[in-house]
């Protein structure tokens, strides 16, 4: 009877796991979930930067459309707030350009009141409504 027990206790077989194992099983979940909460935290900054920049091409893209169309005046302006979204402010910057009656129109977008804002511009050329052409001698 004796023989028998302690045959099977040297047979190599044991009955669950180590406490190395265990530990070392937890050490690598827990770094795994620690990498896992990074990740997420990335993704999410990630997601409002982009939400921010995709709003940001929209106003932008929209003032831009009412300075052309004559709804915003053609002269410039310097941090107005957008009545549609208060937590943005635009700018107008227009200035003649390097050919004769064109005019160099910069829209930006920015947020207000944020930790890291968003800013967009959009340049557009268009024609100057003052403009003259000179008229050619001898005609």
């Amino acid at each position: 009877m004796n023989r028998k027990s302690s045959s099977s206790q040297s047979s190599g077989r044991r009955k669950g796991l180590s406490l190395l194992e265990v530990i070392l099983s937890i050490a690598i979940l827990g770094t795994s979930m620690a990498v896992i909460y990074q990740m997420l935290g990335v993704g999410y900054r990630s997601a409002i930067e982009v939400r921010a920049r995709t709003d940001g091409n929209i106003l932008v893209d929209t003032k831009m459309a009412e300075v052309a169309a004559g709804v915003l005046p053609l002269e410039s302006a310097n941090g107005v707030l957008i009545e549609e979204n208060p937590d943005w402010e635009y700018s107008v910057d227009v200035s003649d350009a390097e050919q004769n009656g064109l005019l160099s129109v910069v829209v930006t977008v920015q947020q207000n009141n944020v930790e890291n804002p968003v800013a967009i511009s959009v340049v557009r050329l268009m024609a100057d409504p003052e403009y003259e052409p000179e008229q050619l001698e001898g005609q």
